[in-house]
């Protein structure tokens, strides 16, 4: 649970590995949270359980998820960017981005990702990007 990776945009990323739950308009499915950054996550599922929910929906996802049973619960609220198979394996992996997420949340995952990391340093500019990628949008929303 301590490798990280730094995706293309220098998003600090860390693997997990953790047990979640993927839905949307009421559906919901077990899913593995493989990583996380602050941009995002990647989650793999079994094909015939992302079956069972829309591939393209115009409405958010929500993720929920613990890393151990005395975690708080993190909340995201996710649009899929990517959906990939494998060859030869019953799983799908998903690239997630974060929608919206509440100050709780946030605070938790950074917490997580700080822990995992190995470094207690966080990009201020991964907390700038990520702020201004969700309260921008929502700023223009209500400009209209």
């Amino acid at each position: 649970m301590n490798e990280t990776t730094v995706d293309k945009r220098q998003f600090q990323r860390v693997e997990l590995s953790v047990p979640g739950e993927l839905g949307i308009h009421g559906d919901h499915i077990p899913v593995t949270i493989e990583d996380v950054s602050l941009q995002g996550l990647r989650l793999s599922a079994a094909e015939t359980m992302l079956d069972m929910l829309p591939f393209d929906s115009h409405d958010p996802y929500r993720v929920l998820f613990k890393v151990n049973p005395d975690s708080p619960l993190i909340t995201l609220h996710l649009t899929q960017l990517y959906r990939q198979s494998p060859p030869g394996k019953p799983h799908v992996f998903m690239g997630c981005k974060v929608a919206h997420i509440d100050v709780g949340s946030l605070a938790e995952l950074r917490r997580l990702i700080n822990l995992n990391s190995g470094n207690n340093q966080l990009s201020e500019q991964d907390m700038s990007s990520l702020i201004d990628a969700i309260y921008g949008k929502a700023s223009k929303a209500s400009d209209k």
